[in-house]
C-alpha cells in the first residue's frame, strides 16, 4: 500500500539516515524527500524476493524487516534484522541487477521508498554527491570484507560478541546498567547472522550470561559489559 508523504521534514530526516544522503544540504534533502513514497507492509508480508527486479531504496520508519538469502542447498540464511532508522535495497540505486536477497516484514512496517531514476538524475547533476557515494561504497566494501574475515578467523563466541556489539551500536538504547538492543532477536536469527549453528550460539550465550556480560529481558538482549565482549574478540584474533 502506497501513500503520499505527509511530513516533508520527517521524510528528509529519514533520508539522511542513509549514508548516501547523510551530507546533503537542507534544500537538496527536501528536494529529494518530496520524491519519496510511503509504503506500508503487513506482518509476514514479503517486500521483495531474491531475484526480483530492483529499482527502489527502502527506509524503515516503523516496524522490523528481515533480510535473508536462499542458499543452493535450499537453506535460508538471515543477513540482517532491521528496524526503524535502517534502510535496505540501496544497491538498486546503482545498478539494474536483480535483488540479491529477500526482504520480509517481521511485524507491521512503514517505509519510505526512493526510485533509482530519481537517484541517477540527481547524481548526474551533482559531482560532489557522486564522490560522496563512491566513498560510502568503499566503506561498505571494507565492512563486508570484515564480515568475511570474521567467519574465517574468529570462533563462534567472538563472532557472536562482534554481532551483539554491532547491533548495540545500531539499535542500542542506554539503560541503567547497560545497553538494550531494541530488536526482538531469536537464537536462530543470531546463528544465521553469524554463520553458526543454533546449538553453538546457545552455548556461547550461556557463557555470556554466566559471566554477566549479557542478559535477556523480555525477549531483548541487554549488553552489560561491552569491554569484556571486545576483549573476547581481540583474544580470538579480531
Amino acid at each position: 500500500m502506497t501513500h503520499k508523504i505527509q511530513s516533508l521534514p520527517a521524510a528528509a530526516e529519514a533520508l539522511r539516515n542513509v549514508p548516501f544522503f547523510a551530507n546533503l544540504h537542507a534544500n537538496d534533502a527536501n528536494y529529494l524527500a518530496e520524491r519519496l513514497i510511503m509504503r506500508r507492509f503487513a506482518a509476514d508480508q514479503v517486500i521483495f524476493h531474491q531475484g526480483d527486479p530492483g529499482g527502489l531504496l527502502y527506509i524503515i520508519t516503523e516496524g522490523k524487516v528481515k533480510i535473508s538469502r536462499s542458499m543452493a542447498e535450499g537453506q535460508e540464511a538471515t543477513l540482517a534484522i532491521l528496524g526503524a532508522g535502517d534502510f535496505f535495497g540501496e544497491l538498486a540505486l546503482l545498478d539494474d541487477t536483480p535483488r540479491s536477497a529477500t526482504a520480509k516484514a517481521v511485524k507491521p512496517t512503514v517505509t519510505f521508498t526512493f526510485h533509482r531514476e530519481e537517484f541517477t538524475a540527481f547524481i548526474g547533476q551533482n559531482p560532489d554527491f557522486a564522490h560522496h557515494v563512491l566513498a560510502t561504497l568503499a566503506r561498505r566494501i571494507r565492512h563486508l570484507n570484515e564480515q568475511v574475515s570474521d567467519i574465517f578467523f574468529l570462533d563462534v563466541p567472538a563472532r557472536l560478541a562482534r554481532m551483539l556489539l554491532v547491533l548495540a551500536r545500531q539499535h542500542g538504547r542506554a539503560i541503567e546498567g547497560g545497553v538494550r538492543i531494541e530488536l526482538s532477536l531469536t537464537q536462530t536469527d543470531l546463528a544465521e547472522m553469524t554463520g553458526a549453528t543454533r546449538v553453538s550460539i546457545n552455548k556461547a550465550l550461556g557463557r555470556f550470561r554466566r559471566e554477566k556480560w549479557v542478559k535477556l529481558h523480555n525477549r531483548a538482549f541487554i549488553i552489560l559489559d561491552r569491554r569484556a565482549l571486545q576483549r573476547l574478540i581481540e583474544q580470538s584474533g579480531g
